[in-house]
């Protein structure tokens, strides 16, 4: 019962030893495909970082410049207003002129209609 075939045992240690390189070199493989997706999904980890902080960028110059046009948006309303004020109270300035002269010539003619005709003129007329 001992002996066995001297040869075949030998085979079946190479075939052995066969399969465990084949398993080392497969396991070496699979580690080298690990770490490369490992530093591909850095890299593509890193590339969004990249671009997240280039769109946050490019919002906050957008929300300044439309800001900024708001602002002068505001400040030529402002300014329009306060053009359209300017001429409604040189109009009414012009309008208040008018009616005090107005007035004056009034008094005046009464005045001297009560001089020519000899009236005397009280506080109360």
């Amino acid at each position: 019962m001992g002996g066995g075939n001297p040869a075949r045992h030998k085979d079946d240690h190479r075939t052995g030893d066969n399969f465990l390189k084949v398993i080392a070199d497969k396991e070496r493989e699979l580690e080298a495909q690990i770490a490369s997706a490992r530093d591909e999904a850095a890299a593509i980890l890193a590339q969004a970082r990249a671009e997240a902080e280039q769109i946050a960028r490019d919002a906050r110059a957008e929300a300044a410049r439309l800001a900024g046009g708001s602002e002068k948006r505001v400040a030529d309303e402002a300014q329009r207003i306060q053009r359209e004020a300017q001429a409604r109270a040189e109009r009414e300035v012009e309008n208040l002129r008018a009616q005090a002269a107005g007035r004056i010539e009034a008094a005046v003619a009464s005045v001297v209609e009560h001089v020519v005709t000899g009236h005397v003129i009280t506080g109360g007329e």
